[in-house]
C-alpha cells in the first residue's frame, strides 16, 4: 500500500507533469503535421521558389488567359518520357488557368503528318518545339527560341533567359489577331543594323516584322506601325526629318537611339525639338562605383517611374549604357506634349562636352549630373484626339551593342522591345519579358559591408546564444 501512495504522489510532481506537458505537445504536433500533409497532399498546391519566378505566369500572361474566348491547342512535339520539365511545367500553368487552354503531347515520329502540315519552310520542325495553333493563326515556337542564348563566344554560347512565358503568350495574342505590325529601320547613315545585332528574330518573335528604309530614296510607307533610328554615324538631311516630322504629326511612333557619334546633329535636333526634345552632345562620365560597371564611360542608370521601366524595377534587372551622351527636356513646347525621364546617371556624374580633354574631375564646360539618357513623349493634339504621337528617345547608340563579358546585356534587350511595345500600346505584353539567368555582381559600399558583417557575424549569432541561454537556464530549475 505504502509503495503505491508513493508512485501516486510521485505523479504529482512538477517534473511529471512538464514531461507530461510536452509528451501531450509533441503528440499534437506530429497529428497536426500528418493532418496538414493530408489536406496538402489533397490540394497539392505548389510554390514557386525560383528567384527569378521561371514557373510563374506574370499578371499581363493571366489577362490574356482571362480574354481567350476561342480554343488555342499548343502541340509539344516530344517523345514519350521526354518532354522538358521545366517548358511543360510553364504550359501547365496555362491550360490550368483557361479551359480554352489545351495542351496536346505529340510524338514527331508518330505523326509526322500533323508536323508537316505546320511546317510552312519545307525545313522541318525540330523535336521540343511547340506549335500554337488558335482561330486565326499558327505558330511555330523553336525549341531555340524559348531561351535567350549570348553568342558572343561563338565556341561556348551561353543561355542568358529563359523566354517560355514570353514566346507563348506573344503566340496567343497573334493566332487570337492574326495581324503583324510593320518596324521600320531607317538605314543610309551608317547606323548600325539591327539585323547585325541579331534582333531580327527577337523582334519577329514578339509579334512584329522587321524591314529597312532609306529615306533618300523613298516615302515612308503607309503600312509603318514604328520608325527605329540606331546609332546614325552622320546627321540626318532635313528632307529625311520633314518625312519624319509629316509622319509623327500624323500619330506616328519613333524610337531613336543617338550618341555622340552623330556629331552635333542639328537636323535631328530640329526636328525632336517640335516634341520638346533635343540631344546634348558629349560624354556620360559616372564616376560613382554603384552606377557603373567599374568603367566610367559603362553607366547603369536608374529607373524613372515609366511602364517601360516597371518591368525590370520588379525583377532589378539592370541596365547597361555604354558610350551615351545627354538628353535635356525643352522649357518651350506645346502643353499637349507629355515628357518622362526614363533613365539616367547619378548626381556624382557630369556629361563631358570637350572629348579631347582626358581630365578625371569636374571641368568648367562640363554639364554636372544627374543627365537624363533615356526619355519617353507622348502627344495627343486637342484638334485630332485620335491621333498619338509616341517617342522613345535614348541617348546611347550603343545600347544593343555586345559589352564584354555579358554580350547583349539582358535589361537592354528589355527595355529596348519594352520602348518598342509602349510605342504600340501593346500594354498587354509590356510585362512579358524573358526570366533572366543571368547575375551581375552586387555593388556595396563600404558602409553597407561594415553592417552586413556586424549583422551577420556578431548580431544573429548573439542573439541565438542568448536564446539558447535563457531557455537552458529556465529549464535547469524545472
Amino acid at each position: 500500500m505504502k509503495l503505491k501512495i508513493n508512485f501516486l504522489e510521485s505523479l504529482d510532481t512538477r517534473r511529471v507533469k512538464y514531461g507530461g506537458y510536452a509528451a501531450v505537445l509533441t503528440l499534437a504536433a506530429i497529428v497536426g503535421l500528418v493532418l496538414l500533409n493530408l489536406i496538402f497532399q489533397q490540394f497539392a498546391p505548389q510554390f514557386d521558389l525560383t528567384q527569378n519566378k521561371l514557373f510563374s505566369l506574370s499578371d499581363q500572361s493571366l489577362q490574356v488567359l482571362d480574354k481567350l474566348e476561342a480554343p488555342v491547342t499548343v502541340y509539344g512535339l516530344w517523345e514519350p518520357g521526354k518532354e522538358s520539365r521545366q517548358i511543360k511545367e510553364v504550359l501547365d500553368r496555362y491550360a490550368a488557368r483557361s479551359r480554352n487552354f489545351r495542351l496536346d503531347i505529340v510524338d514527331p515520329d508518330r505523326n509526322p503528318g500533323l508536323v508537316a502540315k505546320y511546317d510552312k519552310t519545307g525545313r522541318g520542325i525540330e523535336k521540343g518545339s511547340l506549335i500554337v495553333e488558335g482561330a486565326k493563326g499558327v505558330r511555330v515556337i523553336r525549341t531555340a527560341d524559348m531561351y535567350d542564348i549570348n553568342y558572343l563566344n561563338p565556341q561556348n554560347p551561353q543561355i542568358t533567359g529563359f523566354s517560355v512565358e514570353k514566346r507563348i503568350t506573344d503566340a496567343l495574342l497573334y493566332v487570337g489577331s492574326g495581324s503583324t505590325p510593320v518596324i521600320y529601320e531607317i538605314t543610309g547613315h551608317k547606323e548600325t543594323s539591327l539585323i547585325d545585332l541579331m534582333m531580327k528574330e527577337t523582334v519577329e518573335r514578339e509579334n512584329y516584322e522587321l524591314k529597312q528604309l532609306n529615306l533618300m530614296q523613298s516615302d515612308i510607307p503607309g503600312d509603318a506601325s514604328a520608325l527605329v533610328i540606331n546609332s546614325p554615324k552622320s546627321d540626318y538631311d532635313p528632307a529625311e526629318t520633314k518625312k519624319i516630322l509629316g509622319y509623327l504629326e500624323k500619330g506616328g511612333r519613333l524610337l531613336a537611339a543617338v550618341d555622340f557619334r552623330t556629331g552635333l546633329a542639328r537636323n535631328l535636333n530640329d526636328m525632336l525639338s517640335s516634341y520638346g526634345l533635343k540631344f546634348d552632345f558629349g560624354l556620360v562620365v559616372e564616376m560613382n562605383k554603384n552606377f557603373n560597371t567599374g568603367n566610367p564611360f559603362h553607366v547603369i542608370p536608374s529607373f524613372g517611374s515609366h511602364a517601360i521601366t516597371a518591368p525590370l524595377q520588379e525583377r532589378n534587372t539592370p541596365a547597361i549604357l555604354q558610350l551615351a551622351q545627354g538628353i535635356s527636356i525643352l522649357d518651350m513646347k506645346r502643353r499637349t506634349i507629355e515628357t518622362e525621364p526614363l533613365l539616367a546617371s547619378s548626381r556624382d556624374s557630369f556629361l563631358r562636352i570637350d572629348l579631347t580633354s582626358n581630365s578625371p574631375s569636374l571641368l568648367e564646360t562640363d554639364k554636372p549630373g544627374p543627365i537624363m539618357v533615356g526619355v519617353a513623349v507622348k502627344e495627343q493634339p486637342e484638334n485630332a484626339p485620335h491621333l498619338e504621337t509616341r517617342i522613345v528617345a535614348f541617348s546611347c547608340g550603343e545600347l544593343l551593342a555586345p559589352l564584354s563579358p555579358f554580350g547583349q546585356v539582358p535589361g537592354n534587350i528589355d527595355i529596348f522591345m519594352n520602348s518598342i511595345t509602349w510605342l504600340e500600346d501593346r500594354p498587354e505584353t509590356l510585362a512579358v519579358r524573358s526570366k533572366n539567368l543571368l547575375t551581375l555582381p552586387m555593388n556595396i559600399n563600404g558602409w553597407s559591408i561594415v553592417i552586413y558583417a556586424l549583422l551577420f557575424v556578431g548580431v544573429i549569432p548573439l542573439a541565438l546564444f542568448g536564446a539558447g541561454l535563457a531557455t537552458w537556464l529556465k529549464r535547469r530549475h524545472l
